[in-house]
């Protein structure tokens, strides 16, 4: 017989606090600070007198070869966000905006009660920049993003040279944002747009490829005309002088080198990333930022957020701005990092595991009419009384009751009566193996998982992925078990091959280290599979009852043929 166990669900116990947290959520430079800032020391002695920012604004004129006046600084680009409202509410003027957009227009658009045109997505959620060049009229204002937030969309320069000449026929202007271009590969072709155009004004920020979201600065590039307008409306002193000192750095020729060479790393981690997620079956707009926008099966998604969480990194799961007729879009937005290990390991326990587990009974096979019945018949045997399925279920779904034997004697407790668990046991044995005078309820079985998943995941793709059956079956009920259902090339861990019972994680603990596999699936259906799932480091797929979310679950399937789906 085996030792009693205790019930210490611990759904925390996965490992992953343990893991260096990575912030992804908000497209900062968060795991790569920038090495010119190695060395910087901020003088005091300026802190007396209110903010002088003529130096850094001639010296931002020199790296874009602007004049002064052609350049305005602003707290972030923010700032300028916030005046564009300013000016098209004080001048009243109209804004277009095309969907999706990043949050801060819609803060903008509430708060300033703009008038606004918003311009559904297409249907893949590119902008639909030939709708909004079609609302343009005499004195409004088109809000362009390029690359776009959230989804990294590229503005071709032709089709930015094409809005600004419309803009300019009818009396209109352009706002570009371009807080993310250096990620784009060529940063200085917009710039073009400046001399071209007086319409036209452009959002830069230090927040993003120079890493220094922190301090707060963001600047309009554009023609006096337009930066005159802006200028006007802001405050006199909008840049602490810290930031004016630390910002002056960020100009110069080796921290542009530097930023040039952190882009051209973020790419070549964004292709790599992109690559995983749509070999996945994902679909993502072709990103030029340093973020990827990921969109397709819920159930993908959910994984990705939950195996996120496991290895302490936070991405963006709530996006708003997406758009304005329709609230069912669902999508994530993932930061790409500098170091991508992690993040890609993430992605793969979420989408690509090389080891999957699952629990027998009521996972792969139907024990309703065999296992449930012995404990229905053992307790009316000990107590002449007859309970319902739903007493079965409310004791598994209360965690730490993985072994039958030792929830029918709990059951029999409940009815006022103190059976020992060896008797216990022997009568539900006989209930379920049968005797020479009557078959065991072990006859009614019937597979659960089909035909079709049943050849792929233990004959098809069993070099490749690897399979283990955990179960609190004793040895040769769960061999029994897998012979039934058919299950070839896969490890079987009944309860005798453990120390300590699910939700203990031993036994899926034990099939990793059996195959030297890391990324690993767990499929059962009650609180102690989920428990032994996170404690294992693995994600915990709930099969059949959403309750089991409350358990730990990182997703609920209806049944585990839809894991199909996944793979």
């Amino acid at each position: 017989m085996k030792p009693m166990y205790q019930n210490n669900l611990d759904l925390d116990a996965a490992g992953g606090s343990s893991v260096k947290p990575l912030k992804l959520d908000f497209n900062e430079r968060s795991d790569s600070r920038p090495l010119w800032l190695a060395e910087l020391g901020i003088s005091t002695d300026c802190l007396w007198q209110y903010p002088d920012k003529s130096g850094l604004q001639q010296q931002a004129a020199d790296f874009y070869q602007l004049d002064p006046e052609q350049v305005m600084l602003t707290n972030g680009g923010d700032e300028s966000i916030e005046l564009l409202f300013k000016l098209a509410c004080l001048r009243q003027k109209k804004l277009i905006l095309p969907l999706p957009a990043f949050s801060q227009y819609i803060v903008g658009k509430d708060n300033w009660g703009s008038d606004i045109d918003l311009i559904e997505p297409l249907e893949d959620m590119r902008i639909d920049l030939q709708s909004a060049l079609a609302a343009l009229a005499s004195n409004s204002i088109l809000i362009l993003t390029s690359p776009n937030n959230p989804t990294g969309e590229l503005i071709p320069y032709d089709d930015l040279v094409s809005a600004c000449k419309k803009a300019n026929a009818v009396g209109a202007s352009v706002f570009l944002d371009e807080a993310y271009i250096e990620f784009a590969g060529d940063d200085s072709q917009s710039l073009g747009l400046i001399s071209q155009f007086d319409n036209v004004v452009i959002l830069r920020t230090l927040s993003k490829a120079f890493g220094l979201a922190g301090i707060r600065c963001g600047y309009l590039l554009g023609q006096q005309v337009m930066i005159r307008q802006f200028q006007q409306l802001a405050m006199p002193f909008n840049l602490p002088s810290p930031t004016i000192e630390i910002a002056k750095q960020a100009f110069t020729e080796s921290a542009k080198l530097e930023v040039s060479n952190y882009a051209q790393v973020i790419a070549q981690n964004r292709e790599q990333i992109s690559e995983l997620l749509i070999s996945s079956g994902l679909d993502l707009v072709d990103s030029s930022a340093n973020f990827v926008f990921v969109q397709g099966s819920s159930a993908k998604l959910r994984l990705i957020k939950a195996a996120c969480q496991k290895r302490n990194i936070t991405i963006k799961t709530q996006l708003s701005g997406l758009s304005a007729a329709r609230d069912d879009i669902e999508a994530i937005r993932i930061t790409i990092p500098f170091y991508i290990k992690s993040l890609l390991t993430a992605l793969r326990l979420a989408l690509q595991p090389e080891l999957i587990c699952f629990d027998m009974d009521g996972v792969l096979i139907d024990t309703r009419k065999s296992y449930d019945a012995a404990i229905t018949s053992t307790v009316r045997r000990f107590t002449d009384t007859s309970i319902a399925q739903t007493d079965i279920e409310r004791l598994r779904s209360q965690g730490g009751f993985n072994n039958d034997w030792v929830l029918t004697q709990a059951l029999i407790r409940e009815l006022g009566k103190d059976i020992d668990l060896e008797s216990v046991t022997e009568t539900f044995q006989d209930f379920y193996q049968g005797t020479e005078e009557k078959k065991g309820f072990k006859t009614l079985e019937k597979p659960l998982i089909n035909n079709d998943l049943l050849k792929t995941l233990f004959i098809t793709r069993s070099r490749t992925l690897k399979t283990a059956i955990v179960t609190g079956r004793p040895k040769d009920e769960a061999v029994e078990g897998s012979q039934f259902i058919g299950a070839r090339n896969t490890l079987v861990i009944s309860d005798n091959d453990v120390e300590q019972s699910k939700p203990n994680p031993e036994g899926v603990l034990k099939a990793k280290q059996f195959y030297g596999k890391e990324l690993c699936w767990m499929l059962g259906d009650t609180p102690d599979d989920m428990a032994a799932a996170n404690g294992a480091g693995a994600m915990a797929i709930g099969i059949g009852h959403d309750s089991l979310y409350q358990y730990g679950a990182d997703l609920v399937l209806e049944s585990v043929n839809q894991l199909e789906e996944l793979l």
